[in-house]
């Protein structure tokens, strides 16, 4: 997952890009948004950097209570990219077998 962050304004800032993960369906009941991921960046002003996020079976998996294991279940996904929890650059994602 790749996000573009651009500073807009007219001083050096940071931000902190957070990646958030929710399984549609699926076996378990799961959070409406999981932090998968995060990184801080610095930008000059009018400056653009891309950040990029990995998600694998480390970060779509989760412990099953029904199971009584770590499992990764063929299911769509939201994917959200932004600031904070309310982050509103959306996606969708599917795990196939």
């Amino acid at each position: 997952m790749t996000a573009d962050v651009t500073n807009t304004g007219s001083v050096v800032g940071d931000e902190v890009v957070q990646l958030y993960i929710h399984q549609k369906a699926g076996s378990d009941s799961r959070p409406m948004r999981e932090l998968k991921g995060f990184e801080r960046v610095t930008l000059k002003p009018g400056e653009t950097k891309t950040v990029t996020f990995s998600l694998g079976p480390a970060e779509l998996g989760h412990w099953s209570t029904n199971a009584g294991k770590w499992v990764q279940d063929a299911e769509a996904f939201d994917v959200w990219v932004g600031a904070d929890s309310s982050a509103t650059l959306h996606a969708d994602l599917a795990v196939v077998r």
